[in-house]
């Protein structure tokens, strides 16, 4: 049996941190790279995997990280993420194309590029909609659009001056303050605060405007939570996040209820089936349900809260046979990296 060489991309307080601890403590030779220096492909030669959690809010990933995993799937490596996981990472308007060619239920949604046919278009439309930017998470640049008005003002800006994609520091201050535990985990947030506000200062000039098109998805009324379902390999791990509080938007709420049997199999299922399809590895995916009741997906990610998922009380795998027991996800994400090189 070949023993795997490993390039882990060390990013602290990234997956990386469990992946360097995992290979430590199961003797699996690896080395630590940076992609972002300019002889990563010599770093890379002699490995046999590599895995590299980049992130949406790392400017230098949004430039180079798609075409970096592309040229090394092009060694002959095999990469956590691949490209069929990780095209599509923190791009709507990509994944709304990749999710209607499957045929997967996706929430209706609408994209244009021509000023003109998106404001016949909102002429023409029912409301409210929801207005999204094609990049951003945990709620950001998501807004419910109620009257053509509102939806126009909109389209203005996009074919306009465009939008800023990253918030300031403190916006969506309630619910960072509502998800503050104690006053210890505030301390720990305010000794920080001159090195977020910076990070966030840094990224805002460096990211462009997002303009030249603008996005809307349908409005499903009466969905008071989403159903996350996180796919790693052949595990499905799942739990509901309750909507913010008098807010149409789950994401980034920090309410997450563990119940198991609360999750509707059906998301499950098509959670599986939409994987498999785009060959990818790792997914989580967002679920809310339309007037039938019948499961719609939000948008997806192969980026999630490890913790969250950590959190569940264990997983279903293909068959929808549930096995007991908490696992960090990226512990089953590089285990699943080694049995397919080994």
């Amino acid at each position: 049996m070949r023993a795997p060489k490993l390039a882990i991309h060390n990013r602290p307080g990234s997956f990386s941190d469990r992946w360097i601890k995992y290979c430590s403590k199961y003797k699996i030779e690896y080395r630590l790279v940076n992609c972002y220096d300019s002889n990563i492909m010599n770093q890379l030669k002699g490995v046999t995997g590599f895995l590299w959690h980049w992130v949406h809010y790392e400017h230098e990933a949004q430039l180079a990280a798609r075409q970096i995993i592309s040229s090394v799937e092009n060694m002959g490596i095999k990469v956590f993420p691949n490209m069929s996981t990780c095209w599509h990472y923190d791009d709507k308007v990509g994944q709304k194309y990749l999710l209607e060619s499957i045929g997967a239920p996706l929430v209706p949604s609408y994209v244009f590029f021509s000023e003109d046919v998106a404001m016949e278009w909102i002429d023409n439309t029912k409301f409210p909609k929801v207005f999204k930017l094609r990049s951003g998470a945990g709620s950001q640049n998501v807004h419910l659009v109620k009257t053509r008005r509102e939806a126009k003002k909109l389209c203005k800006t996009a074919f306009g001056k465009g939008f800023v994609p990253i918030s300031g520091y403190f916006g969506d201050t309630k619910t960072k303050v509502r998800r503050i535990k104690n006053i210890g985990h505030f301390m720990d947030k305010l000794k920080r605060l001159p090195v977020s506000i910076a990070s966030v200062l840094r990224s805002r000039r460096l990211f462009p405007r997002e303009k030249g098109y603008i996005y809307f998805q349908d409005f499903l009324p009466h969905n008071n939570f989403d159903t996350r379902i996180t796919i790693i390999g052949d595990r499905a791990f799942g739990f509901l996040r309750v909507n913010r509080p008098n807010d149409f938007r789950a994401s980034g709420s920090g309410a997450i209820v563990y119940q198991s049997n609360k999750i509707d199999e059906r998301c499950i299922r098509v959670a599986f089936e939409v994987t498999k399809r785009i060959n990818a590895q790792s997914l989580a995916f967002d679920f809310i349900f339309d007037e039938n009741h019948n499961p719609r997906i939000v948008e997806m990610s192969y980026c999630y809260q490890n913790k969250a998922v950590h959190g569940c009380p264990g997983y279903w795998d293909r068959k929808l046979n549930w096995h007991e027991g908490n696992i960090w996800p990226e512990d089953a994400i590089i285990e699943d990296l080694i049995r397919e090189l080994q």
